[in-house]
């Protein structure tokens, strides 16, 4: 029977690189050859660690300071003298266990003892860190149900512990905050690294102030409302009709509500909620230096190209909506509009044709014309929705451009009046929208425009952008 513990053992030694140079170099230490190869066979055929483990274990002292119970074990079952290397199967399982139980608590010590020191060096990890040590502690443990004798625990968790760095065994069970599976999650869970800018409630009053007016310039009505509104608080502190702003109000409504900044300015300076529709600034919350700020913001905003550009345009809307609605003599109007309408060709069927989509203002109309037709008949169409249009094109007032191009291209409207809607590039679709001019398209009537203001060239067979102007 032992001859074939021996064998087993020999087996199992040899697949772990277990040689008797290993054993003789234990043996001659003074421990006892069986214990120093099971040792071995714990430490994965480390002889350092094996001669460590017998040393720091207790009952693993030099085979002179053994016990007799194995021996008279042994020796009882075999019916000669007692052999100190003879051992049976269940002794020798028992000092097995002993041998890596007590490597596991020598091991966790090293490791724990290595984590803290590196704690220092890495307090903080990502998210990564913390899913791979998490990742590596549950291998360890799922391991470490299967497997009887828990062999390679010790690698296991030195696997875990470089994987998580900062933390011990014990602790990398325990979820981390820092990971991506927090109870909260979002940005700052995911990309802990990542820094998000400041709310802008959080800025100092001076810099919501700035940051709303600069918001607020495309959008005139709303700067030139709140201009006003602030100004006369200013004027008349005391008045409360002047600290109450009514949100149900049509003139709210219209100038400010969905405006970007509009309410986070009166926020900033001292206004609260009253309910769901109103906001009120209290007679002691009235800030003469916020005023002064927000006045001042606000007519700076007033003298940027965005402040002017959206300001002459609402100006365009408000004219070309006048021109529309047909002005004082509507029957006469009525007319004209109808004389254009006879100009123009009739309409393709669906499907058929270019469509060409015109921007009025607001508004946006549509109609099919075939790929021969020509400019003329798009103006004709235009002069059908407002008869004072074709002449403010030709005057240079007014300019029909192309949006389909980057940057959009103005069209002249009279040198291209006979060319096809192919060769101007609105086939098969064109996009067209009236503006009024700019400074530089009003002067120069010879339609020269520099070539870095073209749009590029599109549709099938259009002819180069030079050729329109």
């Amino acid at each position: 029977m032992f001859r074939k513990i021996r064998d087993q053992v020999d087996a199992a030694s040899a697949a772990l690189g277990i040689g008797d140079e290993k054993i003789r170099s234990l043996t001659q230490m003074g421990f006892d050859r069986e214990r120093a190869r099971h040792a071995l066979d714990a430490t994965d055929g480390n002889v350092d660690r094996a001669a460590d483990l017998l040393l720091a274990s207790g009952g693993l002292r030099p085979h002179q300071q053994r016990g007799g119970r194995l021996q008279r074990q042994a020796a009882s079952a075999s019916g000669t003298a007692a052999d100190p290397i003879d051992v049976d199967g269940d002794d020798g399982d028992q000092m097995r266990r002993a041998m890596e139980e007590s490597l596991r608590i020598e091991e966790e010590r090293r490791v724990r003892a290595a984590t803290e020191a590196s704690a220092a060096e890495a307090p903080v990890r990502g998210a990564a860190a913390s899913n791979a040590g998490r990742a590596a502690l549950a291998r360890f443990e799922g391991q470490q149900r299967s497997s009887r004798g828990g062999r390679g625990r010790a690698a296991l968790a030195r696997k875990a512990g470089a994987a998580a760095p900062g933390r011990s065994v014990r602790d990398l069970r325990r979820p981390s905050s820092g990971g991506v599976r927090t109870s909260s999650g979002g940005l700052m869970s995911h990309h802990p690294d990542v820094r998000l800018p400041a709310k802008l409630g959080d800025k100092s009053k001076e810099e919501q102030l700035l940051r709303c007016a600069d918001r607020l310039a495309p959008h005139p009505p709303a700067v030139d409302t709140l201009l006003v509104a602030l100004r006369a608080i200013r004027n008349d502190p005391a008045n409360d009709r002047y600290r109450k702003v009514d949100k149900t109000t049509a003139g709210y409504v219209r100038t400010l509500e969905g405006k970007p900044g509009a309410e986070d300015m009166l926020r900033a300076m001292n206004f609260r909620a009253r309910g769901s529709g109103e906001l009120v600034l209290d007679r002691p919350m009235v800030d003469d230096a916020l005023l002064y700020l927000g006045i001042s913001a606000l007519e700076k905003a007033r003298e940027t190209d965005q402040y002017k550009e959206a300001k002459q345009r609402v100006r365009f809307v408000k004219e070309l909506n006048e021109i529309r609605m047909g002005g004082n003599d509507c029957e006469a109007e009525a007319l004209r509009r109808a004389e254009f309408i006879a100009k123009c060709p009739s309409e393709p069927g669906a499907g058929a044709g270019a469509l060409i989509q015109l921007t009025l203002g607001d508004d946006v109309v549509r109609r099919r014309f075939d790929a021969d037709d020509v400019l003329g008949d798009v103006t004709n169409w235009i002069g059908g929705h407002g008869s004072a249009i074709p002449d403010q094109l030709v005057a240079r007032k007014y300019v029909l451009m192309d949006i389909n191009r980057y940057p959009a291209t103005p069209i002249d409207t009279v040198k291209n009046a006979g060319k096809t809607l192919q060769f101007i590039g609105c086939f098969p679709s064109g996009r067209l929208e009236i503006r009024s001019s700019p400074d530089d398209w009003k002067k120069d009537a010879s339609g020269q425009i520099e070539p870095a203001a073209m749009g590029s060239s599109r549709g099938l067979g259009s002819a180069p952008t030079s050729e329109l102007h």
